[in-house]
């Protein structure tokens, strides 16, 4: 199975949560890369069988989009029939961020695995969970 992390991150709290899942895909002996969404383009990883996509809640409760949002209209096309697992931090709010982009991503056509919003920066419990529940992907 070919993985892809690609997040958005102002704070840098996404960013821990997305490294933390290259660690446990590694930690399985599988090659992956954390790529900043202004590092890579839709066409590098859309043949990626399972995304890892992460982005906290921005403005008004919704992918950041300068970087992120023109990324991931370039990503839809190509997820029909993938596994994604949605991530990403936010600070006030009820996640409603995480309710439509699940929907947005369930109406391309995904397979969306599950999502992870954590309020504020992560701390070493969430982490454990993201790493366990990152594992169990890749033991279906």
């Amino acid at each position: 199975m070919k993985p892809s992390i690609v997040y958005w991150t102002g704070s840098g709290n996404t960013q821990i949560i997305a490294e933390a899942i290259q660690e446990a895909i590694e930690d399985l002996g599988m090659q992956c890369e954390s790529n900043y969404v202004s590092d890579v383009t839709a066409d590098d990883v859309k043949d990626s069988d399972i995304f890892f996509l992460g982005c906290p809640s921005m403005s008004g409760e919704a992918v950041e989009e300068y970087e992120f949002r023109p990324f991931l209209d370039d990503l839809l096309p190509h997820v029909a029939g993938k596994k994604v697992v949605l991530f990403g931090s936010y600070d006030w709010g009820d996640g409603e961020w995480m309710v439509s982009w699940n929907q947005e991503m369930i109406d391309s056509g995904a397979e969306v695995l599950d999502r992870y919003q954590i309020q504020w920066e992560p701390n070493d419990e969430q982490l454990a969970n993201v790493k366990e529940k990152v594992t169990s992907y890749f033991k279906m």
